[in-house]
């Protein structure tokens, strides 16, 4: 196979007709409604750093300088690059209505390699957000505790290379395992939990906007970008 075939091989699209009639014989079939889709798509969108890491974004951490009132900017850049990912999703899934997600959009529209890659990032994405989710659940719960009077010992709730003498850290673990256990139920479910997980965390983010417009003081905007564009713009990250 020379240079030539090899390329058209890999780039080669699949017609859409072609992955309806796969999907005929595949099993799968539409469990999810409206209301549980609009809750996995919202919840892509609002991760859980909006509550682990605007802190540290605003306030810097270790050799990163904190963008003070900037953070602002950052949410706005954030709220940006999510509104063009969630537009990009809608146009896809309206061209293409079918079950695969990215790998099959990527597929038919750039080619089979592409949607190889597309389908093992993802794979890759949500296997490490699913860490970062239970890490800081897991720091919430902590903190939740101590302010309760109950003290978990480090090795129960830090790892071995943020220097407590952790271990491991066991909510973080139990995070994991009860999401697993909630996928192993099935896709209903899923979206069932995600739903309500999904309004339990609009309701607080909302809470805290609406709680937090009494304490805004404009003489904690100056100066408002303390730390110059290029931290701003790391923090939307």
């Amino acid at each position: 196979m020379n240079t030539k075939d090899m390329t058209q091989s890999i780039m080669r699209r699949k017609p859409i007709d072609d992955i309806e009639e796969e999907n005929k014989h595949s099993g799968l079939f539409k469990s999810l409604g409206l209301w549980q889709l609009t809750a996995i798509g919202v919840g892509g969108i609002i991760g859980v750093g909006i509550f682990s890491l605007a802190g540290l974004v605003a306030a810097g951490s270790g050799d990163n300088p904190g963008v003070g009132p900037a953070v602002l900017i950052s949410f706005l850049i954030a709220g940006l690059a999510s509104a063009a990912a969630a537009l990009s999703y809608a146009e896809f899934a309206g061209m293409i209505p079918r079950a695969g997600s990215a790998y099959t959009y990527g597929y038919v529209a750039l080619g089979e390699v592409i949607g190889w890659f597309i389908g093992w990032d993802l794979l890759l994405e949500y296997t490490a957000i699913v860490a970062v989710v239970a890490i800081g659940i897991s720091g919430y719960f902590d903190a939740f505790l101590s302010g309760i009077g109950i003290h978990m010992p480090a090795w129960m709730t830090s790892t071995p290379d943020e220097g407590k003498g952790g271990i491991f850290n066991i909510p973080a673990i139990l995070v994991c395992l009860l999401v697993t256990w909630i996928l192993s139920r099935g896709t209903k479910a899923f979206g069932r939990f995600e739903l309500v997980a999904v309004a339990i965390k609009v309701v607080l983010i909302l809470f805290i906007i609406g709680l937090g417009i009494f304490y805004i003081d404009t003489n904690n905007y100056n100066p408002f970008m303390p730390s110059g564009f290029g931290p701003v713009l790391a923090g939307s990250a």
